[in-house]
């Protein structure tokens, strides 16, 4: 009797090919991350239970760190203010000749945000009302800083008008800032308003008229504004490098040293607190998790056992342990962003940057990846012979 040997179709020669593959140790990269997924589907307590550490992780971190965090860059932008970053540069005899063309050569610093400078002071009155005055008029290069705000009118556009200063305009008796000043031997058209604050409040005392092109102004000051308080003393050092005098020596490059301690105090004391909270709670996050996983991968030995005995290599366990607390660590990290930020905004305190955000998502991921790896490594040397054993 002649045997027939059946020919397996289309679909189970699929699967054996399927099957073949699984048992070759070595299935392939898209097969683990599906079969990791599907595992942490197939464990909602564990998987819930591993998101739910991450995301009280994620949520007590921005509770804390991203408070300080964000309190942190509110007190340094406060003191991070002009008076932290301002670098002037001083002729201290009034014989220095400051040349006008220093304020183009500080101008072209990536760390400078504006720079310009005054000439010496000439006295003005008003023309119109009866000489009233008089006021200090000084010539201005390099145009008026955005730190200095225009109250009414425009900015000169010739050297023959000029801005006045909020208190200067009271004492010329122009309180429209229309009209013209006179310095006994030239006349200027008034055409604007500016209130200086802080440590150019000086400027409402006087008034500035727009240096020309070609003038030789010998400058008594040069005010330069860095772009951040750290930065304040290279500034003032390349300041010191640029400047052109006829008498360097008369020449003071000053910058405010108190208040940049200060800030550096600040700072780091705020950073180190919130350092140490961060660094407490992912420690606690870390043991949490690794406890969690050593749970689920006890509950999923036999398991294990049968995908060893199979042929699946220890990598390829590890792997799956790994991508399913991956899933968990993803969705634990998102859901505590989200209800740290919603905390944050119904206690009205302001967020953290976003960099900071997803730099602590970041991290409750990693930490549950790191907690994972204990367990995955236990899980891949388990002897799958004593596993399946039946007693």
């Amino acid at each position: 009797m002649t045997s027939t040997r059946a020919v397996p179709s289309d679909a189970t020669a699929g699967v054996e090919q399927r099957t073949r593959g699984a048992l070759t140790g070595r299935p392939r990269a898209a097969a683990l991350v599906r079969d990791g997924v599907l595992t942490a589907r197939a464990q909602p307590v564990a998987t819930a239970t591993a998101a739910l550490v991450v995301a009280l992780v994620t949520l007590v971190t921005l509770l804390t760190t991203g408070r300080a965090a964000a309190t942190e860059a509110e007190v340094v932008a406060s003191i991070d203010a002009v008076g932290t970053r301002l670098v002037v540069a001083t002729d201290t005899t009034g014989e220095a000749g400051i040349d006008p063309a220093t304020v183009a050569a500080i101008a072209e610093l990536s760390s400078v945000t504006w720079v310009f400078g005054l000439g010496p002071a000439t006295d003005v009155e008003n023309v119109a009302a009866g000489h009233a005055g008089p006021a200090p008029l000084r010539a201005l290069v390099g145009g008026l800083p955005s730190d200095v705000a225009l109250a009414g009118g425009r900015a000169p556009a010739t050297p023959d008008e000029v801005v006045v200063g909020s208190s200067a305009a009271t004492a010329l008796r122009m309180p429209d800032v229309a009209g013209a000043l006179s310095d006994g031997a030239r006349r200027y058209a008034a055409v604007g308003l500016v209130e200086g604050t802080g440590p150019l409040s000086f400027l409402d005392d006087g008034a500035l008229r727009m240096a020309a092109p070609d003038e030789d102004v010998p400058l008594r000051y040069v005010y330069v504004l860095a772009a951040s308080a750290t930065h304040a003393q290279d500034v003032a050092d390349a300041v010191r490098a640029l400047v052109v005098a006829d008498a360097p020596s008369a020449v003071d490059v000053s910058v405010s040293s108190g208040a940049l301690e200060l800030r550096d105090v600040i700072a780091g004391r705020l950073g180190a607190s919130s350092r140490q909270t961060m660094a407490g709670v992912l420690g606690v996050g870390l043991v949490l998790v690794t406890v969690t996983m050593l749970g689920a991968v006890a509950g999923r030995r036999r398991d294990f056992g049968r995908r060893r005995a199979l042929g699946a290599t220890r990598s390829a366990v590890v792997s799956l342990v790994l991508v399913q607390s991956s899933c968990a660590g993803l969705a634990g990290a998102v859901l505590g962003a989200a209800s740290g930020l919603a905390v944050l905004s119904a206690t009205g305190v302001a967020w953290p940057t976003a960099q900071f955000v997803a730099g602590v998502m970041v991290l409750a991921a990693l930490v549950t990846l790191v907690g994972s790896v204990p367990p995955a490594v236990a899980a891949a040397r388990a002897d799958p012979v004593r596993i399946l054993r039946v007693p």
